[in-house]
């Protein structure tokens, strides 16, 4: 069993990130090389989410029960939410001799990034074009105005962290960066 090639996708929430990796899955070709990595949250389901297929979710007590078992890749706490990749994610690919592609934060990203004992990782920093299209897009999830703002915020922090990508991919519309996107990680994996 060789080492996983493990794909990091992360950007601003409203990016795409997650309708992207979505699409990107519905391809056979990633669908026969790749594992999905699901993370598991304490954030809110939204309307459309399904638990096991977009997060698992739990409650704060179960997911900090979980990091002191040291169950999580990695793990961060994102507004008010905590997030974290499943080491079984990375053991199943290995073990699957399939690749990973992880949709996760940036801090999370650089955590993966420093990790030794991850020897083949690539990372992909997905952008909005432009601030105004990410508030848009922001918006249309039906979130509670204070939550946006804070989103906001947060991606003029995550923003300054794409430099230390190794792609950035501009999320202009989803059939370019579906294409670009499937192009690097089939790239990359050979």
């Amino acid at each position: 069993m060789k080492n996983p090639q493990v794909f990091v996708i992360s950007g601003p929430g409203g990016a795409g990130k997650t309708t992207i990796v979505e699409k990107l899955f519905s391809k056979e070709q990633i669908k026969k090389t790749f594992l999905k990595g699901v993370t598991v949250t304490t954030r809110t389901k939204r309307p459309q989410e399904k638990d096991g297929k977009d997060y698992f979710f739990v409650n704060e007590e179960e997911f900090l029960r979980l990091k002191k078992k040291r169950f999580f890749l990695e793990s961060q706490k994102v507004l008010d939410s905590y997030y974290g990749t499943p080491k079984i994610l990375y053991l199943l690919a290995k073990k699957g001799n399939k690749g990973l592609i992880l949709c996760i934060d940036v801090k999370g990203g650089m955590v993966l990034k420093k990790d030794a004992k991850i020897k083949k990782l690539t990372t992909i920093f997905l952008a909005a074009p432009t601030k105004k299209e990410l508030y848009r897009r922001m918006k249309k999830r039906a979130e509670k105005k204070g939550t946006i703002q804070k989103r906001v915020e947060l991606a003029k922090k995550e923003l300054q962290f794409s430099k230390y990508y190794d792609y950035l991919v501009t999320n202009w519309n989803i059939k370019n960066t579906l294409k670009e996107l499937e192009a690097i990680v089939l790239g990359e994996a050979k």
